[in-house]
């Protein structure tokens, strides 16, 4: 129960009028059992904010959990009316008892720290009689979400945690109406869900410490046996990253059932040595919302991120191989940068029609007029077979190509190491600074490696204003542009894969 006094508004513009009334508040809440696998009860310090329909922003009150009672704290001078009736809205964000509120747009609250997880939330009618407003908030986590519970002795906030599956949402609070309505932020599938530690008071038997994520599962995965590939993010986005598989997992089955999941600690994972998902913050529209897209921090085939140094071989390291649109192996055996590379049965002419897969010049097989496919099939997609976790990686489309060439990037060359870094320079969140490197690998043309000092990297969208279907869309770059581009699709170019 918490019991404050606030001042109530009386008219002290006439003689002899006393001192204010004290408004007294009563109020308690409730805790959902169900919320996280760890936490199922209030402890020490927990803060839940309390704004009311008549107050302006950011006039609000705070109720704090002693370990016995709740104990709460005006802000700001609030002032309630005798008689006075309208609505209350507690909001209880489980990281934030530190926060405070502040104005947005004059009359609506806003946290001075966006909290992305999950959150707990109760609205009440009130009155004030005698100088008096009680009530139980029945505190309930807002339909969707679920959370993540990874054991970790050690968890420490300035540790950066992330996990990433894509089909959950992060959100957080953007702000609360006067009427009590909460907007959130724009909410981006896939987006990585940002760990918090939890440290259970009394820390006794398991599940004591760890990581907290929490967002909200997408619709089609609700209570649905589904398969997932969890990626785990330890230390930042050049720190350790590993996967982890979970199949016919039901969550979030109902209001209070499949909304938690205790995740084995990190020794359990698969770590992630050769293709690392990069966040760049790449958002495409699919469906008319929002998908985050990660790129692989490597080349297909390639054994190197970026050049160690600018020999010869240092910098073939991050070239990777070579692949004709829609093949998912190169024509070559051996000797992908040799002027005379080991041909593979049948592809003697080396990247030519008359090695294609999918037919020549004249008549293609697949991908052309009649079955009016204008995106590879994922059988068709050379790093969807090649990249582990196997199906997790794919060509990227055109459109994903066209994101890094926005402003929001910065496309700085090297002629030392021969290719471009791509730098994400704007925007929110914590992939701003992330880069990847694109080597200039040239291509293969017949049985030539041409265009040294140019990189052509494959999209996974054909060219559909050739309506003859025979060119597909890339990126081409050199040391003075960078722009996507279209090319004969039995043409062997780089692929980087990338990841939902």
């Amino acid at each position: 129960m918490a019991a404050m006094s606030c001042t109530k508004e009386m008219d002290l513009s006439r003689p002899g009028v006393q001192e204010p009334a004290q408004v007294v508040f009563n109020l308690s809440a409730t805790h959902p059992n169900d919320t996280k696998a760890v936490k199922t009860e209030w402890e020490t310090g927990d803060v839940i904010f309390v704004f009311f329909s008549k107050q302006a922003a950011p006039k609000y009150l705070e109720m704090k959990w002693n370990g016995t009672a709740w104990v709460s704290e005006g802000k700001n001078s609030l002032a309630l009316a005798e008689n006075e009736n309208g609505t209350m809205t507690a909001v209880y964000l489980p990281f934030g008892s530190n926060a405070t509120v502040t104005t947005y747009n004059s009359t609506k609250f806003k946290f001075s720290t966006t909290y992305e997880t999950y959150y707990l939330t109760a609205k009440l009618n009130y009155h004030v009689v005698d100088s008096k407003v009680s009530g139980t908030f029945n505190m309930q986590i807002p339909d969707g979400y679920v959370q993540f519970f990874l054991d970790d002795a050690g968890a420490n906030p300035e540790t950066e945690m992330e996990l990433r599956e894509p089909k959950l949402i992060p959100q957080g609070i953007d702000y609360i109406a006067a009427d009590g309505t909460i907007t959130l932020t724009e909410p981006v599938k896939g987006a990585p869900l940002k760990g918090y530690v939890y440290d259970k008071e009394n820390k006794t038997g398991s599940e004591s410490k760890g990581w907290v994520f929490s967002g909200i599962l997408a619709e089609e995965a609700q209570n649905t046996s589904t398969d997932y590939l969890f990626t785990m993010v330890s230390g930042g986005w050049t720190g350790n990253y590993y996967y982890k598989a979970f199949t016919s997992k039901t969550l979030y089955a109902g209001a209070t059932a499949g909304r938690a999941l205790k995740l084995p600690v990190l020794s359990g994972w698969t770590a992630i040595t050769d293709y690392k998902p990069i966040d760049l913050g790449c958002e495409v529209v699919v469906g008319g919302k929002y998908k985050r897209v990660y790129w692989a921090s490597r080349n297909l085939g390639a054994t190197a991120d970026t050049p160690a140094g600018a020999s010869t071989e240092e910098l073939q390291a991050t070239w990777g191989d070579y692949y004709a649109w829609g093949e998912t192996a190169p024509y070559y055996t051996a000797g992908a940068y040799s002027s005379s590379p080991t041909w593979a049965t049948g592809k003697s002419e080396g990247y030519a029609w008359s090695s294609y897969r999918w037919g020549n010049y004249d008549a293609l097989a697949k991908y052309n007029e009649t079955d009016g496919l204008d995106t590879l099939n994922a059988v068709d997609d050379a790093a969807k077979a090649k990249v582990s976790p196997v199906g997790c990686w794919r060509i990227p489309t055109n459109a994903e190509w066209l994101v890094l060439c926005d402003p929001n990037y910065s496309r700085v060359w090297s002629n030392s190491q021969r290719g471009y870094t791509i730098t994400r320079k704007e925007g929110t969140g914590i992939c701003v600074g992330h880069s990847i490197f694109l080597p200039a690998a040239g291509d293969r043309g017949y049985n030539d490696l041409q265009d040294a000092n140019h990189g052509y990297y494959w999209s996974s969208s054909l060219l559909t204003s050739d309506s003859q279907r025979k060119k597909a869309s890339d990126v081409h770059f050199t040391s003075t542009g960078f722009s996507t581009s279209s090319d004969l699709r039995f043409l062997g170019m780089s692929i980087r894969p990338v990841c939902d």
